[in-house]
């Protein structure tokens, strides 16, 4: 390969990685992000129960699971809410993204979100019959 492709390509790579939201990249470069706690109960819920941000704030989530039985906390619009659902119903068990974490019974995770536009969010939990028994969060994103 051309040196000058070799550079271009490193450069473009570099790029991508520290443009990507809420990926491990925008968790080890971001210091200056918010820490909020989040914590899941076996009452099928948040607690808090709603949240409010600034669009383009990145936020490190504590996500602790005080209950006995696997939760989640999945971030995303009514229509990334119902794809997490479907791909529970297909027994896709890990759901650990960009948009949140599974996490044990006793555990807790943390994962970095950035708000990138304003608008409303949930997060929610897609274990078998927990989102339907209302664990979900709601999630206001200010201008």
């Amino acid at each position: 390969m051309h040196p000058k492709y070799l550079i271009l390509s490193t450069m473009l790579a570099a790029l991508l990685v520290a443009c990507a939201p809420g990926g491990e990249g925008a968790a080890e470069s971001d210091g200056d992000a918010r820490t909020v706690s989040v914590t899941m109960t076996d009452e099928f819920r948040f607690e808090p129960e709603e949240f409010t941000f600034a669009a383009g704030e990145t936020v490190r989530f504590e996500v602790i699971n005080s209950g006995a039985i696997v939760h989640e906390f999945l971030i995303g619009d009514e229509a990334a809410q119902a794809e997490f659902a479907e791909q529970m119903a297909g027994m896709e068990e890990d759901h650990d993204s960009a948009a949140g974490v599974s996490v044990e019974p006793g555990e807790t995770m943390e994962f970095t979100y950035t708000f990138d536009t304003a608008g409303d969010l949930l997060a929610g939990c897609h274990e078998p019959g927990h989102y339907e028994a209302g664990m979900v969060a709601t999630i206001t994103v200010e201008p």
